[in-house]
């Protein structure tokens, strides 16, 4: 072959030949991706949790892991919604990782929580199987899972439920989609369900009337854990338009994180529901730009 014709050959630019410009997170490449369902990563007796991790195609080659959590009122997960928004974001040089939780109708908040993280060691613990890099990792969700995500980057070393207890749970940055922050406060602005029934999400949640169970509610809700340690930095987007978590649940985490000096930005997202209208290529690329700031700085000891 004429490597220099082929060149010239390649360059060629008829009349109407229009040009786009990659920015993506490792070095300008933009990957295929393979999908591997149904990954096992815990057994509870006979229930299994799975993940549903998509990896960019390039053999010995380790990119960011980024754990995704779907929303779901904390009920059971449809794990396989986002798939074609999560492979947007893989194409771009990440492994993600999406994680079936234990839902209300087997178990009771702090399950969730240990659930999220012990994906996170999973992963750490294959590392060399996926293509992940376990030094730079994120969580992401929305909805529930923003919550989840929150709760995972603020009890760094807790809700350890034993499995892959060698490995961390530690993340490097945290995005939480229009989640739930505080559970007391949950129905102050918006009516459309009974916030203080046993059988509302949040009663379900952490197994009561939160009103019954305070305490239980705070050790639940992101706003009121200790945010003046080391954290890890937050991206937090809300649409300003949501009928069923009031953007100001993330208003309040917003600011209580400012006040304590954390890394957060805030973003509303004008005239969008709840996760309605949200999942804009506008919403992709900011978190995406946040992903790669700090996944490409590996910090995680």
């Amino acid at each position: 072959m004429d490597k220099r014709a082929a060149d010239i050959a390649a360059n060629e630019m008829p009349e109407g030949t229009q040009v786009l410009y990659g920015n993506f997170a490792e070095a300008g490449n933009f990957y295929s991706c393979t999908y591997r369902p149904d990954v096992v990563y815990a057994s509870y007796g006979e229930i299994e949790r799975r993940l549903q991790i998509i990896m960019p195609s390039r053999e010995g080659h380790k990119f960011p892991l980024v754990i995704f959590v779907q929303g779901s009122a904390w009920r059971k997960q449809d794990v396989y919604a986002r798939i074609p928004d999560l492979s947007l974001i893989a194409a771009k040089g990440y492994v993600i990782a999406s994680v079936e939780i234990r839902d209300t109708d087997i178990a009771q908040f702090p399950a969730a929580v240990e659930d999220v993280k012990c994906a996170i060691r999973f992963m750490r613990k294959h590392a060399d199987e996926y293509g992940v890099d376990p030094k730079r990792v994120a969580v992401w969700g929305d909805s529930s899972g923003g919550h989840l995500s929150l709760m995972t980057g603020l009890t760094i070393g807790d809700y350890n439920n034993g499995i892959y207890r060698e490995q961390s749970d530690a993340v490097n940055a945290v995005v939480d989609y229009y989640g739930v922050t505080d559970l007391l406060t949950l129905g102050k602005y918006n009516d459309i369900l009974d916030h203080d029934a046993a059988d509302s999400p949040e009663g379900l949640f952490i197994g009561g009337k939160v009103k019954d169970h305070i305490e239980l509610a705070k050790k639940a809700s992101p706003i009121h854990q200790d945010l003046s340690k080391e954290l890890p930095p937050f991206l937090i987007m809300h649409g300003d338009s949501d009928q069923v978590v009031h953007v100001n649940q993330s208003i309040e985490m917003y600011k209580a994180l400012k006040e304590n000096g954390q890394r957060v930005l805030f973003y509303k997202v004008a005239g969008a529901d709840h996760g309605a209208g949200f999942w804009s290529p506008q919403v992709l690329d900011k978190t995406e730009k946040f992903l790669s700031a700090y996944l490409n700085r590996p910090v995680v000891k």
